[in-house]
């Protein structure tokens, strides 16, 4: 299992965060997780989950842009 906890040096994408969140899920589901480390592990999950919304909302809002941009171009012709 490979964990990729970022730090300043490391630039997140989204990729990376669905993998990392895929290896914290894998971690919950084992029953021997030590408790002392579940706290931490849901707490890198909640900002990796707050990252990925923050990244399709911005995905979202630039296609829509994109689109209203075309739309004007056609209305223009």
């Amino acid at each position: 299992m490979t964990s990729t906890n970022t730090d300043a040096s490391t630039e997140l994408d989204y990729s990376t965060a669905v993998s990392e969140l895929d290896d914290i899920l894998t971690e919950l589901e084992d029953e021997a997780l030590n408790v002392d480390i579940l706290t931490e592990r849901v707490k890198r999950a909640s900002e990796l989950i707050t990252f990925c919304r923050e990244r399709i909302t911005s995905a979202k809002l630039g296609v829509e842009q994109i689109v209203a941009d075309l739309e004007e171009l056609g209305d223009a012709e």
